[in-house]
């Protein structure tokens, strides 16, 4: 038998140099390590440093929406007036009237101006009059008027600001009189909690109207002063409306002061709101209770568990892997420098690196008696053997299990939405918020209705059908709300159209004036607003026996306008307001701003209790039971109008998992943390299974082959590793065995072959100590 000698050093040291960096089994453990280190470091700081907040966001922020909702409101109002009022005014362009009988037309179609008056340019003389008073008094030279009605402005009068709004309409005369129609600024029509409060400003900073409590101390003013500012300093010509929040200082008792804000000016240049520079204020207050953390201290236990966890996980890897592993390379090593022989080799018993040691250890006694006869085992119970150890992949089982020990109570206790406390002005929020959406629906569905008023008088009988188009094609122009006008005659039949197909045609469907819904079943739901022509839309008479007589006539045709499903679904889109539904008086989904099944049940089912305590009004309440918390909030469609007696209701649901509260910003920190920590295991694990554990594996059996006397089978390292450097190691054993193997005269041979340098020894991992 020969012994194999020692490679010089500087060929040994070459032999490591060419081993990658990044091989081996210390650089997972060690990555492992750095990771969890890192992840507690940032559990510390992003879970345990965080503090409760005594304003919080999501309570600015619903500041901030209602503002937004608000504008959003005033500013259609005004542009929706001043749209009606100059189309109603462009009806008598064709066939001029009497100015009485424009302002009596004007007033049965559209009941929102307070007072309308007729002047003529130049002079100024009164042509007619219907309502309150029209302050006009120093707002226009009215010698200096143009071909164009000048843009609606605000003035102050002892029952309140009053909107003016201008159109030039045609008299028999040939010239162009100046109509004048006076109306309040509509706000929201919601009602307001005992500290929450809406203000209007104008361009100098002045209160306009307001809803809730007065603002009166001087902290409210000045903060109310700072919104306004912010919303002066907006650039002419941007792209969005300017909006946000802002937080003032606490009172003696901790209170604070929320307000949110956002210009009524739209980003168009046909919005006729811009040069009137009106900004919307809402605001509420919060007492220093206004958020909760149902573990404030978690984020510091996290941390520290996490370190243990940690030192844990390294200390069994170094300890089940790393350590016999090595020790394993150095068994070997001995083994084919021929060192101290008559030694057993003392290695791992367990896993793969056991098998090895068992297979070093028979292949020893070969190397002492060259005669021994290979190791032999029955095949099915090695098999049986092998099929039960886990080897490797029970320490990392191990490892994987104590790292999900730490991450699993995370996820869990992130997991509970219950517990958070919402605040009071959230839910209040919520209710204003859904109370406005379902003031906008009842205001476009009045509307339209008031719309097919206006052009009634123009559609005369419904019999002429060429008119009757013309009209009906401008009024769609005119207007994105609905998909098709027409005209029905006495038996139903389709007399004139313009848009899409009618859904609304047939026997039976001329009937009373009004908004209602044409079907109660079907892919999609149609509503519609409906007025009767004939006599009863004639406008004023000047006799009344003959006009109560017109009212009581049956109509002999109709006009119907249907509404665009998209024009009811953008309606009821706001950002941070949820899920929202419009339902029928049954309780069937019409609309939503998500998809939804027509005329489907209200996915929400837990908003029963909510909407039978809207009955009277707006109610919100937080619910908690039957799935993940939410605040619930319903509206009906009161109010007056057509739309009243449709019993309709507007349902809407923010989840508490997408509140921007405390708890939630904890919670979801959280989670990240025990996500990374589980990311970081399985990285390392993973990498530490596929680079050591595989290769390991396949080694024990080709390391029990060679022992059973397999001499032929070449064993080829997979890395240069230390799982690499063991199986060079069996390599050369396996070459020495298969000399002592041969004859006398075969193995001088063959050692004279190999004698002029030195075989190659397995290199040494870096930092491989000595035995």
């Amino acid at each position: 038998m020969s012994t194999a000698a020692s490679p010089p050093r500087q060929h040994r040291y070459r032999r490591r140099a060419d081993m990658p960096l990044l091989g081996g089994i210390r650089p997972p453990i060690a990555l492992l390590l750095v990771l969890l280190l890192a992840v507690s470091a940032l559990t510390a700081v992003a879970v345990g440093g965080l503090r409760l907040d005594d304003a919080p966001q999501a309570v600015r922020e619903s500041q901030q929406y209602a503002a937004e909702d608000g504008a959003t409101a005033l500013r259609a109002a005004v542009n929706e007036n001043a749209t009606d009022l100059r189309r109603a005014a462009a009806r008598f362009d064709t066939a001029p009237a009497e100015p009485a009988a424009v302002l009596g037309a004007l007033g049965q179609a559209y009941q929102k101006w307070r007072g309308t008056v007729i002047l003529q340019p130049g002079s100024g003389k009164l042509l007619a009059a219907r309502g309150e008073t029209v302050p006009l008094a120093g707002l226009l030279d009215l010698g200096a008027l143009g071909d164009t009605a000048p843009a609606p402005v605000l003035t102050g009068t002892a029952g309140g600001p009053r909107l003016l709004t201008f159109a030039l309409v045609a008299t028999p005369t040939g010239e162009r009189a100046l109509l004048v129609a006076s109306g309040g600024l509509r706000l929201p029509g919601i009602t307001t909690g005992k500290s929450q409060s809406l203000q209007v400003l104008d361009n100098t900073g002045a209160v306009l109207d307001s809803a809730g409590p007065p603002l009166t101390s001087e902290p409210d003013k000045r903060i109310v002063g700072a919104a306004r500012t912010r919303v002066a300093r907006q650039p002419a010509g941007t792209a969005e409306v300017t909006s946000g929040s802002l937080v003032g200082p606490p009172d003696q008792h901790g209170t604070r002061r929320i307000v949110g804000y956002s210009a009524v000016a739209g980003t168009t240049a046909q919005d006729l709101a811009a040069p009137l520079g009106l900004t919307l204020v809402s605001s509420t207050t919060v007492d220093r209770q206004a958020g909760s953390l149902r573990h404030p201290l978690l984020g510091l236990a996290a941390t520290g568990a996490l370190l243990l966890v940690a030192l844990l996980v390294a200390g069994l890897l170094v300890l089940t892997l790393q350590r016999p592993l090595l020790r394993l390379f150095l068994e070997s090593r001995r083994l084919t420098r021929g060192e101290r022989l008559d030694q057993p080799v003392s290695g791992p018993a367990r896993g793969e690196a056991g098998r090895i040691t068992r297979a070093l250890e028979e292949v020893r006694l070969q190397l002492l008696d060259p005669a021994r006869p290979p190791a032999t085992e029955p095949p099915a119970t090695a098999g049986r053997r092998r099929r039960f150890a886990p080897g490797i992949a029970l320490p990392l089982a191990l490892c994987a299990v104590v790292v999900l020990s730490w991450s699993g109570p995370l996820l869990l206790l992130s997991g509970d939405k219950g517990a958070i406390r919402v605040p009071g002005q959230v839910v209040s929020a919520q209710r204003d918020r859904t109370d406005t959406a379902a003031d906008r629906i009842r205001q476009a569905l009045n509307e339209g209705y008031a719309d097919l008023r206006s052009i009634a008088p123009a559609l005369g009988d419904g019999t002429e059908a060429k008119p009757i188009e013309a009209v009906l094609r401008g009024t769609l122009a005119e207007h994105g709300r609905y998909r098709s006008l027409y005209v029905l005659g006495p038996t139903g039949a389709v007399v004139a159209r313009a848009g899409e197909a009618p859904r609304h045609a047939g026997a039976g469907t001329v009937g009373p004036d009004g908004v209602l819904l044409l079907n109660k079943s079907g892919k999609e739901p149609q509503v519609a607003a409906r007025v009767g022509l004939g006599p009863q839309a004639q406008g004023e008479s000047a006799d009344p026996a003959a006009e109560a007589a017109a009212a009581a006539a049956p109509p002999t045709a109709v006009v119907v306008g249907e509404f665009k499903r998209e024009f009811l679904d953008g309606l009821l889109t706001r950002p941070g307001l949820g899920r929202v539904w419009l339902i029928d008086d049954r309780h069937k989904v019409l609309s939503a701003n998500e998809a939804f099944s027509s005329f489907g049940d209200l996915p929400e089912a837990r908003a029963e209790a909510v909407l039978t305590s809207a009955g009277k009004g707006a109610a919100a309440d937080v619910v908690r039971h039957g799935g993940d918390p939410a605040v619930l909030a319903a509206a009906p469609l009161g109010g007056n109008g057509t739309v009243a007696r449709l019993g309709w209701s507007v349902v809407s649901a923010q989840p508490v998992a997408w509140l921007h509260l405390d708890q939630n910003k904890a919670d979801r920190r959280a989670v990240l943390a025990g996500m990374l920590g589980l990311a970081a295991a399985a990285l390392c694990l993973g990498w530490l299974f596929v680079a050591v554990g595989i290769p390991l594996r396949r080694l024990a059996a080709s390391a029990e082959a060679l022992a059973a006397g397999d001499r032929r089978t070449v064993l080829y390292p997979a890395h240069h590793d230390e799982v690499g450097a063991v199986a060079r190691s069996l390599e050369l054993l396996r070459q020495e065995l298969e000399l002592l193997g041969r004859p006398s005269a075969g193995r001088r041979a063959a050692r004279a072959a190999r004698a002029p340098g030195p075989p190659a020894a397995p290199p040494t991992p870096a930092g491989a100590g000595h035995r």
